[in-house]
């Protein structure tokens, strides 16, 4: 009997050969029609991509740099890459020059010399090609997972490495998931960008696990009532602003709660009313929560029931991770006492070493994420901000400090202050406050947004505008930060 260690590209062979036939990934075109792979054949391309890389030279131990939209192509460009021992570095389709400079910073050749994934690339690499050698995925996985975009707590783009390997990253992924009413066969709904780290966790961690992942092309109801009618999804994992857009849609709702079993939720804090509904209509049961970061510093997790026993939590530490409150002199605080919220994992101590946010307490390592909050009696969490000036929009982090850089270069704003403006789908969004040049000819909202597109990510440019005569100062005459009600 031919045993396998646990890779996740080799977790994938053993689908395909016992179960070729079984549905791993459905994706959704952009003519809106559903494309569906097996084990098998989602094997096969990843297999046939990672032969083309190598007979381009590409050697293991290297990076490879993707930059696609969610899709098959992501997917297979990402096992590929794996079966290389590569690691990704994954950064947004739509990132501006601006943007992948910021990313790129302090990678050196590792970010300029890895072997791109692009469109072109990808169906080259399904081309027949005789002289090709064949390829299996035999070699070691890469010590790092990938490399994601994180603001971390600055909300400037940069790429951080997700340690551990890909498979203990994944198993990990799992073990929570299936906490969370996961299970192997579900039909898993995949509506979240792939460049943010839930989404791709659990997408990557379900095809190795078995499920069918099914990815609609876009997050609106157009597409999610496709994918719900179609493919009856019984797991997925969603931020608070899906869920919120999918609350204001009944029929939407009806029809994915009519199969749902089990749903995680991330990002952003959930609105009150809006987790409420869900719980009532599914069972606090089914509903959980999970809180953590891209660099995996740690992870909570409750569900429905835990969280109206404790409402505003986002849960206890999962399994063996902890979370420690302290003040700005580093020292524990009791519960209920708020303070910097510090995480360690399994994994914590693979990067501690390196990190300013560190902090050591009773001989573990802990790392910072950037929130302040607090614990009550039975250890559960509650946060209650930033440290830094960011805007939380749908689940990104937002700099105000980026963002009024980008609008200062306008000839018609002479000063200007971004702040967060409450928003009932997105938690917030962008607000901006400008000075004009000439108070007589002040630039509109559309002004702002011509401006800063381009320049900044859709996300980010601001939604409001407000104009005024003088921006308030304190009495050292530093700008009064506010954010509008």
């Amino acid at each position: 009997m031919l045993r396998l260690q646990t890779t996740e590209s080799r977790r994938l062979m053993w689908l395909a050969r016992t179960a070729p036939d079984r549905p791993a990934l459905t994706v959704e075109d952009a003519a809106g029609h559903w494309v569906g792979y097996t084990a098998g054949e989602l094997y096969e391309r990843a297999r046939a991509t990672a032969a083309y890389a190598r007979a381009a030279g590409l050697e293991r131990g290297r990076h490879t740099l993707i930059a696609l939209p969610n899709g098959e192509g992501l997917v297979r460009a990402i096992l590929a890459s794996w079966m290389l021992g590569c690691t990704p570095m994954i950064i947004p389709p739509r990132a501006t020059e601006a943007e992948k400079q910021a990313l790129s910073k302090d990678l050196g050749d590792d970010f300029t010399e890895a072997f791109p994934w692009g469109e072109s690339e990808l169906a080259a690499a399904l081309e027949p090609d005789a002289l090709r050698p064949a390829f299996s995925p035999w070699g070691l996985e890469p010590p790092v997972t990938w490399y994601l975009p994180t603001g971390g707590s600055t909300g400037l783009p940069t790429l951080f490495p997700v340690s551990p390997r890909p498979s203990t990253a994944l198993i990990g992924a799992r073990r929570l998931m299936e906490n969370a009413g996961w299970s192997p066969g579900a039909v898993q709904l995949s509506v979240g960008p792939l460049t943010h780290t839930a989404p791709l966790q659990v997408c990557m961690a379900g095809i190795g696990g078995g499920a069918h992942v099914v990815m609609p092309r876009r997050l609106d109801p157009v597409s999610l009532k496709s994918a719900v009618e179609r493919f009856a999804p019984t797991w997925c994992q969603l931020t608070p602003h899906q869920m919120a857009l999918i609350d204001a849609n009944q029929s939407l709702w009806d029809a994915l709660c009519s199969s749902l079993r089990g749903l995680l939720h991330t990002s952003a804090p959930c609105p009150e009313e809006v987790k409420r509904r869900w719980i009532a209509r599914l069972g606090g049961h089914r509903v959980h929560e999970t809180y953590t970061s891209t660099q995996s510093v740690g992870t909570t997790l409750c569900d429905g029931d835990e969280w109206l026993a404790h409402p505003g939590t986002v849960g206890r530490p999962f399994l063996s991770n902890q979370v420690l409150i302290a003040d700005k002199e580093g020292r524990p605080l009791p519960p209920g006492e708020v303070g910097e919220v510090f995480m360690r994992s399994e994994w914590t101590s693979v990067f501690a070493s390196d990190d300013p946010q560190r902090l050591r307490s009773g001989g573990e390592d802990f790392l910072s994420i950037g929130d302040l909050g607090y614990t009550d009696g039975d250890g559960y969490l509650y946060l209650t901000g930033r440290l830094s000036d960011i805007v939380l929009v749908g689940g990104a982090n937002v700099s105000t400090r980026e963002v009024e850089s980008v609008l200062l270069t306008h000839p018609r704003i002479s000063e200007a202050v971004v702040v967060k403006r409450p928003d009932p789908l997105l938690g917030d969004v962008v607000h901006a406050v400008i000075v004009p040049s000439d108070p007589g000819n002040p630039p509109g909202i559309e002004v702002v947004r011509e401006h800063c597109d381009g320049k900044l990510s859709p996300y980010k440019i601001p939604l409001t505008v407000d104009v005024v005569d003088v921006l308030p100062r304190s009495h050292s005459g530093k700008i009064e930060r506010f954010s509008r009600p």
